[in-house]
């Protein structure tokens, strides 16, 4: 029930509480504090994604946790390399 999950290769935790009564539940990001919530209309009740899901939209609008959280490189359909240093 609380295993790792993958979505276009971001790891996603579902963190423990009761969601009872939330539209949504809370995910960690590749093992960091970093979180986003995701609808429960996509996922099954114990938490897994559901089968050809496309929450790409839930990940675009956390692109600062998505670059906390390790992932600079481009994922196809929610963000482009993540520019580190100056030029």
């Amino acid at each position: 029930m609380y295993e790792p999950q993958y979505y276009k290769g971001i790891k996603l935790q579902l963190i423990r509480r009761n969601y009872t009564g939330y539209a949504a539940k809370r995910f960690t990001l590749n093992g960091t504090n970093q979180n986003v919530w995701i609808p429960c209309k996509h996922l099954h009740d114990d938490g897994r994604l559901k089968e050809n899901e496309d929450i790409d939209y839930v990940f675009r609008k956390a692109q600062r946790q998505l670059e906390l959280a390790g992932y600079t490189e481009p994922i196809q359909g929610i963000k482009k390399r993540t520019v580190t240093g100056i030029a």
